[in-house]
């Protein structure tokens, strides 16, 4: 019989169940975040009345901001305790999205509240996994990692269709921001109440002000080259040359001085010994640009299968709901393979081809689709990235020795999420270069592209625009996942050049890298 008793470590049955319930919502919370607001966009762009290049700055910064919290959250927690550092994550996130709902006529200020939003985000992930680690007994962890492991996969699947359900069927974006205040503020005080008379073993030695400057110049820096690129969508990087150097030099500074600083320190933020171990600097590089790539195809399905063949955000957040059917299951059977000494090479590689696959079907299609036909795609996509994560993570970390892999696993988890805030970026000005190319071949004197797009009269220029602006917006559409299908299959050859970890024992400390490898 199951007894809640026998895996408590401190608190009664009750209190149990409500701490484990309150972690999970928080859980779901931070990573719904992620991924409702981007169906949103369009919808954001008329509240706003900004344009979409400018909109986007709310996610690719989000996603900054919760790369470099990554490295942040475990000095913290080192200092304040697991408990201390998710209640103020939780309270932080709270007032970003109390803030974002005040300002949503202002981009600079809103754009400021969502990158406060994932700071507050990524700060509170790897805490509150520990936490709940904390709170279980040793040989009932196992649960707890797979209760945890059940939300990872939130931002690719359900966070779509909730985000679409807020803007299109409930008829007000905004409310989004509204839950997550309420939802925050009663989770910070819950597990405040809950936990208010047990207290974590933390070091009050530890030098949290000199990581914190040291952070601090890492963080403006990432942000810094996060807006370079986002300036350079809108001048194409070709214009705005005094703001664009000008940045670069910011940027490039910051980092310089983050060296210097976290050279010197006795604590430093995270080691670049780190890289010297095998795998874990090529197998970083690779999983953060086939993470790239899977992010800004995802990025740009959601938008442009609203812009270009008109559906709503609704349609499109349900077409990502069949990912979460095989994702969970094929990781969790990657992890037991890989447990019991399968090279990892080749569940990542074959995620890859099927990421590939994925992105060829969809290019595959006469635009514009019916709705159910898109379905089909979803469930390989879904069953692609299940294995992904996993599999990269023990690639990449597999050859680190134990007492680094926390450390190493943060960088990596770091440097992926920064990746993905940049991959919406870069996917915005590839997006733009395919359409203008399309664009250039509709308007040169070919008669037979006259005969075959403009078969209305050529004296009303306005329907011309619209209706040139339309077609080639859709045979953008297949050249941009066409192109994304060769550079994923590109990356799943890639995979064989790493060595597979020796690895031939059930690990449990791995299988905790794995989940964690997973997030967000």
């Amino acid at each position: 019989m199951f007894k809640i008793s026998g895996y408590s470590r401190f608190l009664t049955p009750a209190q149990f169940v409500l701490f484990n319930l309150t972690l999970g919502i928080g859980h779901f919370l931070v990573l719904l975040n992620a991924g409702a607001y981007l169906p949103m966009l369009p919808y954001v762009t008329g509240s706003m009345d900004e344009g979409l290049p400018y909109v986007v700055w709310g996610q690719s910064d989000y996603f900054t901001a919760l790369g470099c919290a990554f490295l942040f959250a475990r000095p913290l927690m080192k200092r304040f305790g697991p408990k201390v550092t998710v209640i103020a994550s939780f309270l932080l996130f709270s007032f970003a999205s109390l803030g974002a709902l005040f300002v949503v006529h202002n981009l600079i200020l809103f754009t400021s509240f969502r990158v406060v939003q994932g700071f507050a985000a990524g700060l509170g992930i790897i805490p509150s996994f520990f936490l709940l680690l904390e709170y279980y007994k040793t040989e009932r962890q196992p649960t707890a990692t797979a209760l945890w492991g059940l939300a990872v996969f939130i931002p690719f699947s359900v966070g779509p269709a909730l985000g679409g359900w807020f803007a299109y069927v409930l008829g007000d974006w905004r409310l989004l921001f509204f839950a997550s205040f309420l939802i925050s503020l009663l989770i910070a005080g819950i597990l405040w109440g809950l936990l208010a008379d047990w207290e974590d073993v933390i070091d009050r030695s530890y030098p949290i002000l000199d990581q914190s400057l040291t952070f601090g110049l890492f963080f403006a820096s990432a942000l810094m080259l996060q807006e370079f690129f986002d300036v350079g969508l809108l001048s194409d990087l070709s214009s705005r040359f005094q703001e664009l150097w000008g940045m670069l030099f910011l940027t490039l500074t910051g980092f310089a001085l983050f060296q210097i600083r976290n050279a010197r320190s006795e604590n430093p933020l995270f080691s670049f010994s780190l890289f010297s171990h095998r795998n874990f600097g090529a197998g970083t590089l690779l999983f953060c640009l086939s993470f790239m790539l899977l992010q800004g195809g995802i990025v740009q399905y959601i938008i442009r299968f609203q812009l270009v063949e008109g559906y709503t955000a609704w349609h499109v957040g349900l077409l990502f709901l069949p990912l979460f059917i095989f994702s969970k299951p094929f990781s969790l059977l990657t992890q037991n393979r890989i447990q019991n000494g399968w090279d990892p090479r080749i569940p990542a590689s074959l995620s890859l081809l099927a990421i590939a696959l994925n992105f060829w079907w969809i290019s595959s299609y006469l635009r514009p689709a019916t709705w159910e036909l898109l379905l089909l795609p979803q469930l390989l996509l879904g069953a692609a990235i299940g294995p992904f994560f996993s599999s990269m993570t023990t690639l990449a970390l597999g050859h680190v020795p134990k007492s680094q892999q926390l450390n190493a696993l943060d960088l990596l988890n770091g440097a992926r999420n920064i990746g993905a805030g940049l991959a919406i970026t870069f996917s915005d000005i590839g997006w733009d270069r395919l359409q203008a190319h399309q664009w250039n071949l509709f308007t040169t004197p070919d008669p037979s592209n006259s005969l075959r797009f403009l078969s209305f009269s050529p004296i009303d220029s306005h329907t011309a625009h619209t209706e040139l602006e339309r077609v080639a917006g859709l045979l953008t559409f297949n050249d941009f996942f066409q192109l994304l299908a060769w550079g994923t299959l590109l990356f799943s050859c890639l995979v064989w050049f790493l060595t597979p970890p020796r690895t031939h024992l059930p690990d449990p400390d791995l299988i905790i890298l794995e989940n964690l490898g997973e997030e967000p």
